[in-house]
């Protein structure tokens, strides 16, 4: 039970933050702007908290998964928890979203950031082809390569953006859909795992 608990809350409760806090941000489109510039400005804690605490039920997750699931699977997920947490301790820089009170430039603190948020999702991305092959082959195979196109998509896009090529472009949203995949792949596996772990209780 505690698996489950585990899983659903750390995706659910980062999932929540970024869809309030990008509805109700002044300034803030969600369809451009990246998750990560929600940890600018005043009300920037909201976001940093809400990496540091799932990142840590999710890496904790990780760690639970690991004495049932063997493999890379939960070795993986648990670095996606550590690095999301890291992510929200080193804040971004501000990019395309640049709230008043903010600096434009690049930190030592934001280079880390931008070195971390990858390795959280494509760990994400990494774990489910990883258990495809153990569970649910095509929903691991669709959720993991889903989330690498979804992410790569949102590069090319926000590059494009900062380019004046194509401004506004809609790189927000397909990171969100990166996100949406790999966590939902997460709190699927953490449900169907938690209902196994409970019969065998």
């Amino acid at each position: 039970m505690t698996t489950r608990l585990l899983g659903i809350t750390g995706t659910a409760l980062f999932t929540l933050v970024w869809l309030v806090e990008g509805a109700i941000r002044p300034g803030y489109d969600p369809m451009r702007d990246w998750i990560s510039e929600l940890a600018l400005s005043s009300r920037g804690w909201i976001q940093i908290a809400s990496f540091v605490l799932s990142g840590l039920l999710i890496a904790a997750f990780g760690q639970a998964l690991r004495r049932t699931v063997g493999g890379w699977g939960p070795r993986l997920i648990t670095v996606a928890g550590a690095a999301l947490v890291l992510a929200g301790v080193f804040v971004i820089d501000p990019g395309l979203y640049n709230p008043e009170g903010t600096t434009a430039g690049s930190t030592w603190h934001g280079i880390l950031h931008n070195i971390l948020g990858p390795i959280a999702v494509l760990s994400v991305a990494a774990a489910a082809l990883a258990l495809s092959r153990r569970f649910h082959r095509v929903h691991g195979l669709a959720s993991g390569i889903g989330v690498i196109v979804f992410w790569v998509v949102a590069g090319v896009l926000n590059g494009l953006d900062y380019a004046g090529v194509w401004s506004p472009a809609p790189a927000g949203l397909f990171q969100r859909l990166a996100m949406l995949t790999g966590f939902t792949y997460l709190a699927v596996l953490a449900w169907r795992q938690g209902r196994k772990d409970y019969s065998q209780g």
